[in-house]
């Protein structure tokens, strides 16, 4: 994996022999953070953002999602009377998103977070005369936000549960099929099956534009329920679309 620095600063020898203490330790737990946040938040839900509180740093959140072509900011804070100018960034995977210094003003810096090609990350901001004073920032860009509640359907009795799902090139080239840019593919599994009058599963997914209109309703089924089996379906994603939504319960 490789490591881009965002910002670089001259340093005194004395300074470059500390860091080449700290900074083997502050990358490590970078990229160790990077290789588990997929599988620990490829399926999590929305949540509102929160701090990330570092050890003398304070960032405007913890978590940012961005889509496909877009960007986002987020600040970044020291103690009052120290100067946010020498606060740096690295990313763990630099091809899933940029991120760059945008503005200082006293103990807060601006940085920006570019879409790059996909996928989970990790960044870190930290002091460049003392890496120590550092905190963390997940950066999830899809091609879709997924708003996938944690029980799928329109019964709570008989439910499903998302399994993965991963967005393919639209294939087709014709004319008449560029309203797509994806094919979203998803798995589901039955998790509850307790009414047998409802056998016929279904429910409804909504692709939204950036404004919050709907531009496609399309419809997850299975002719006949079976608990812990396994279900797919495949979806064509409008060129428009920001968010994907699915019917379901959130507890």
């Amino acid at each position: 994996m490789v490591i881009k620095w965002i910002h670089t600063q001259k340093n005194t020898k004395a300074k470059n022999k500390k860091l080449d203490k700290i900074l083997p330790k502050l990358l490590t737990l970078i990229l160790t953070l990077a290789i588990i946040l997929p599988a620990a938040s490829a399926f999590s839900l929305p949540v509102y953002a929160k701090e990330s509180v570092g050890n003398g740093l304070i960032l405007s959140t913890d978590t940012l999602t961005i889509t496909e072509g877009g960007s986002a900011s987020f600040t970044a804070a020291l103690g009052e009377g120290f100067d946010a100018s020498k606060l740096v960034c690295v990313v763990a995977d630099p091809s899933v998103a940029s991120v760059t210094p945008i503005a200082f003003a006293a103990n807060v810096a601006a940085f920006q977070v570019q879409y790059g090609t996909g996928g989970s990350t990790v960044a870190a901001v930290y002091h460049i005369d003392n890496p120590s004073v550092v905190a963390y920032l997940t950066i999830n860009a899809t091609a879709v936000i997924m708003d996938i509640p944690a029980k799928l359907g329109t019964n709570r009795s008989n439910y499903c549960s998302l399994v993965s799902y991963e967005f393919v090139p639209y294939d087709f080239t014709y004319a008449n099929f560029n309203d797509y840019k994806y094919i979203l593919k998803i798995q589901y599994q039955c998790d509850s099956y307790q009414d047998d009058d409802y056998t016929k599963w279904g429910c409804y997914g909504y692709f939204y534009d950036a404004a919050g209109n709907i531009l496609s309703k399309v419809h997850l089924y299975c002719s006949s329920l079976s608990k812990g089996r396994i279900y797919s379906s495949e979806f064509n994603v409008p060129v428009n679309a920001v968010r994907f939504s699915i019917e379901g319960f959130h507890s």
